[in-house]
């Protein structure tokens, strides 16, 4: 042992020198390291963050190799138990949370197994079905922190009555996302299908059928239903390109009637025959079903209006014809040849001689008063026709028809050759009055 005393000896004192440097140069360290510590102890911070920071001042003063300066020590280690007290009793407190959410955990699983148990698949609700599924899954996740080593069997039952669930669902769904390729195949074939009214009918019809399909997975019915929804709108878009067609022969039509309503605006009663003739082929030639309302109301309105007009101005030519008639067969001129072909018919059916009596009576007809001197016999000539049940005008055909056979009567069956001009000119007047109604 002598030989080694000595240099034992000097390693010794090199060795004491050596911790003496070390002391010299770690002590600022540690001292920075307490003062870091008591400012930590001071802060407010999140439990889980200051006792981060804690375990990494611990392990910086032990990188450090300690210190042989116990008051510094005490400084550190007091500092270190003050920055910690807070988090002991956050932690406490997660211990006891940890605790009542693994039995949450336990008691989800008890629910959904009772429920997985007694469900009958044959009539089950599948959209409460599937509520139940998200539910338990929101609330498994919502219980948390829990200790992992314990959750360890609960979160084993839960996955496997999960699958328990999930099966039938699964099965479900993919039936319902059959149906609904289904109904996505027959509204592609609807997009080329005539008529077109059919068409957007079976489209509704289909969405109908759409919104009474059950569960599917999101992500598929996303795509069915973009399938459906481009088939839908590719039918309707036929509907609506059809009606901007419509509107634009529409509005193409509607300026042609217009021209042509400007054209016949200047047709009155006091034009002629051919040019309201020709008017109204110009309204007739317009093709009414692709113009507007509006449109077609007013070449409507003005149909009827010219209609009037023609009517009146062949009234008024017959009118003039007829008595020129009469005063032809007044002056014992022979009508047979002028006068229209059916009255020689009913000349033969009129029982008018007196051609007095004849003229009050289309005096009475045409609403036109007889002279004084002929007043009590028109008064006997209604009575007759009352009692006759001729009384009433308020037919116009058979007033016109009444006027002809009388007319048919002087013309024809003679009547006229024994009246006087004066009873003629009577006569017309009530033909012209009857022309004026």
């Amino acid at each position: 042992a002598k030989p080694y005393q000595a240099r034992m000896q000097l390693l010794t004192g090199q060795l004491r020198e050596l911790s003496d440097w070390q002391g010299f140069a770690t002590e600022p360290k540690q001292i920075a390291l307490c003062e870091q510590m008591e400012y930590l102890a001071e802060q407010p911070m999140d439990p889980e963050a200051k006792a981060e920071r804690i375990k990494e001042l611990q392990n910086e003063w032990r990188d450090l190799g300690g210190s042989s300066d116990r008051s510094l020590w005490s400084r550190f280690k007091a500092a270190s138990d003050k920055a910690y007290e807070p988090c002991k009793a956050y932690f406490s407190a997660k211990s006891g949370l940890k605790q009542a959410n693994l039995e949450k955990r336990s008691a989800i699983c008890e629910q959904l197994e009772s429920f997985l148990d007694n469900a009958d698949w044959s009539s089950i609700d599948w959209k409460a079905a599937e509520r139940i599924h998200q539910t338990a899954r929101q609330e498994w996740k919502e219980a948390w922190p829990v200790e992992f080593r314990d959750n360890r069997a609960v979160q084993k039952r839960f996955d496997e009555l999960l699958k328990r669930l999930e099966a039938p669902l699964d099965e479900e769904r993919r039936k319902n996302e059959g149906l609904k390729q289904t109904i996505v195949e027959k509204a592609q074939a609807l997009v080329e299908h005539e008529p077109l009214q059919e068409a957007m009918n079976q489209a509704k019809a289909l969405q109908g059928d759409w919104q009474a399909i059950g569960i599917t997975r999101h992500r598929e019915d996303r795509k069915l239903w973009q399938a459906f929804r481009k088939a839908c709108d590719q039918i309707f878009a036929r509907r609506d390109a059809e009606r901007s067609e419509q509107q634009q022969a529409s509005r193409a039509a509607d300026e042609t009637a217009q021209a042509g309503l400007n054209q016949v605006s200047g047709i009155s009663p006091e034009s002629d025959e051919q040019a309201v003739t020709a008017a109204l082929a110009t309204l007739k030639d317009i093709d009414a079903a692709t113009l507007s309302k509006g449109v077609r109301e007013q070449v409507q309105q003005e149909k009827q209006r010219l209609s009037k007009i023609l009517s009146a101005l062949r009234l008024q030519a017959k009118m003039a014809s007829w008595q020129s008639l009469v005063m032809a067969a007044t002056a014992g001129q022979s009508g047979s040849e002028s006068a229209p072909q059916h009255w020689a018919a009913l000349a033969e059916t009129s029982d008018a001689s007196d051609p007095v009596e004849l003229v009050i009576r289309a005096e009475i007809l045409c609403g036109v008063p007889s002279p004084e001197a002929d007043q009590q016999r028109r008064m006997e000539i209604q009575v007759q026709r009352l009692a006759n049940g001729m009384g009433s005008a308020d037919n116009s055909t058979d007033q016109m028809q009444d006027v002809e056979k009388l007319l048919a009567a002087w013309c024809l069956g003679g009547t006229g050759k024994n009246a006087d001009t004066e009873l003629a000119e009577r006569l017309n007047r009530a033909i012209a009055n009857l022309n004026e109604a």
